[in-house]
């Protein structure tokens, strides 16, 4: 990777307030800052350049506040640890707003750092000064951030930033806000403040369950029949990861993961019954409904599984376990459906999973039911499918444990690319915010390539067309990165929607294309990622073509360069004898 780096050296004195602010990021370890550049913080831009000289936290330059924000959120995916962005006034704040909303629900840490005009308004400069200050700054975020303050010295600074560094790291995890006002920024300073100790500002350990509820569970699950474990947001440490498995083979349970959690259980395991599930199918609940016993880690959605008000007759024993419950309010229904619960237990997945091994004692059992048979491949040489590319991607990369997917379409065939290793697969976006893949997928990738792992994502057409300008900041940093486009050339999700709707109302269904189809003309996804200085390749029409195209992106990412594949896969459904293109012109 390369920053860009300053003429001369830098200028060591803490002098102003905005120094003050770089030296924290520095001192609390925050290698980068994403950002894109705004006048109400060009004092902290001219600390983070000239006093600190790019480096330790070097600058990642984006084209939009809503990449700035995605990648931090991607690299906290990535290690569990917080980057810094910094958002322009209340403008781009409310860029970033729906980047720190994904953050949020997918429980990650972030420090957000934002700026307002002078709150002395005899020190704002006409117009601009007095459209981009704001009252209550963190007011458009509040209610989906952990914490904000607006410091007014260096010394309380000096605290803020100490408190949001604590408190983001704090289980459950989530994105904090510092507003710094562009009077403080600015402002000569006759001393530097007091700095803290780092070492005392480090993160509680996740709480624990009672003693008392964790030999209620274990009394539960040793006794359970047919056990299920549902494993939802857990840490990264491999040795969490080994404790997981540990349990399922000491209960005999059978295992279910969520798509959009990261890794948490190997795939390919016996245990591990169905492929991560973005949500329940008709197989899945049936594994759900034969289980007598289901202990829910941190599953992010428990709701779906076991809502307050189930009146099925033979509903098996529910023990949750999460600590989500300290971040919800009222503002957004981010926290789903009540799950009606035996036994809650206010503990982290891993603790819970650490503590109930050490109750249940030394044992090991078989799963109790084998995994679901594998999906039927079809034998169609002519058409792409994500099968075929998942296939085809195995065969270019000389070892698919290295590779650390940042992003995953659904279908994705688990049975080809198992899961081995807790950075094996990051997860999704948190909520649902289209338009971040490109961007946490770079995150993702400026963390990872410290680890000597490659990062591959799968891409939407539609969600890497509204991000797309996020791949101009991985090819200017030089973050290796190798994005593959599943181009259906549609917002096909919203397609089966207006199709479902049509048919509620007797309605044709022939129509539900309008409105949705991203065609005639086709976007040029490869043409599009070449503006950004990528390696654009494709589109890729014909499955004789899929393996040298993914053999040159891969060539690309080893290399250390950015490659965009557009891969046009047909979604699989019967087309209408009267659609044409004329028709949709």
């Amino acid at each position: 990777m390369e920053f860009d780096r300053i003429e001369g050296a830098p200028d060591s004195k803490v002098a102003w307030g905005s120094d003050v602010a770089a030296q924290m990021l520095r001192r609390l370890g925050i290698r980068y800052v994403s950002l894109n550049p705004g006048a109400s913080y060009r004092g902290l831009h001219d600390s983070l350049v000239n006093h600190l000289g790019n480096e330790n936290p070097s600058m990642v330059l984006c084209l939009h506040e809503d990449a700035a924000v995605s990648i931090a959120h991607g690299y906290a995916k990535a290690t569990g640890e917080p980057m810094a962005c910094v958002l322009h006034s209340n403008v781009g704040l409310m860029h970033g707003a729906m980047g720190i909303y994904n953050a949020f629900c997918d429980r990650a840490p972030m420090i957000v750092l934002g700026a307002t005009g002078p709150l002395d308004a005899a020190e704002r400069r006409p117009w601009i000064d007095w459209i981009h200050t704001s009252a209550d700054q963190a007011e458009i975020i509040r209610n989906f951030i952990k914490w904000d303050d607006q410091p007014l010295s260096a010394g309380a600074l000096v605290e803020a930033m100490s408190r949001a560094f604590l408190l983001t790291r704090t289980e459950p995890p989530a994105p904090v806000y510092i507003c710094l006002d562009a009077g403080l920024q600015e402002a000569s300073l006759e001393s530097e403040p007091a700095w803290p100790e780092v070492s005392r500002l480090q993160p509680p350990s996740p709480s624990r369950a009672a003693a008392s509820d964790i030999r209620k569970a274990a009394d539960m699950l040793s006794n359970a029949e047919r056990p299920l474990l549902l494993i939802g947001r857990t840490d990264w440490s491999v040795e969490s990861w080994d404790a997981r498995v540990a349990l399922a083979e000491r209960l005999g349970a059978c295992v279910m993961t969520d798509l959009k959690c990261r890794a948490a259980f190997p795939t390919d395991h016996p245990s591990h019954v169905a492929p991560p599930v973005p949500r329940f199918t008709p197989a899945t609940r049936d594994i759900l409904n034969e289980a007598d016993v289901v202990l829910s880690l941190d599953w992010p959605v428990p709701g779906a599984a076991f809502r307050v008000g189930d009146t099925r007759k033979h509903r098996p024993t529910l023990i949750h376990s999460s600590l989500d419950h300290t971040l919800h309010n009222g503002a957004h229904a981010n926290y789903h459906a009540l799950a009606d619960a035996e036994l809650r237990l206010s503990s982290s997945a891993d603790s819970t999973v650490a503590d109930l091994l050490e109750a249940l004692g030394p044992g090991t059992a078989k799963p109790w039911r084998a995994a679901l048979p594998r999906k039927q491949r079809s034998a169609d040489t002519n058409r792409i499918s994500i099968a075929g590319v998942a296939a085809a991607l195995h065969d270019a990369v000389d070892d698919p444990d290295r590779v650390t997917l940042a992003a995953l379409c659904r279908g994705w065939p688990f049975d080809l690319w198992p899961l081995r290793s807790p950075l094996a697969y990051l997860g999704k976006d948190g909520g649902g915010g289209i338009g971040s893949g490109p961007g946490l997928s770079v995150g993702a990738a400026l963390a990872m390539h410290t680890h000597g792992r490659h990062t591959i994502a799968v891409l939407g057409d539609g969600d890497f067309c509204m991000g797309a300008t996020a791949i101009w900041s991985a090819v200017h940093a030089r973050i290796p990165l190798l994005v593959l486009i599943n181009n259906n050339r549609s917002y096909y999700n919203d397609e089966l929607h207006q199709e479902t709707v049509a048919r509620r109302r007797n309605r044709p269904v022939t129509n539900r294309w309008i409105g949705q189809r991203i065609s005639n003309p086709d976007l040029d996804i490869a043409k599009l990622a070449e503006a950004q200085g990528a390696v654009g390749i494709g589109p890729v029409m014909r499955t004789a073509d899929l393996a040298a195209a993914l053999a040159r992106g891969v060539e690309v990412l080893v290399s250390g360069g950015v490659a965009v594949i557009d891969i046009h896969i047909d979604p699989g459904e019967e087309r209408s004898a009267g659609e044409t293109i004329a028709q949709r012109a």
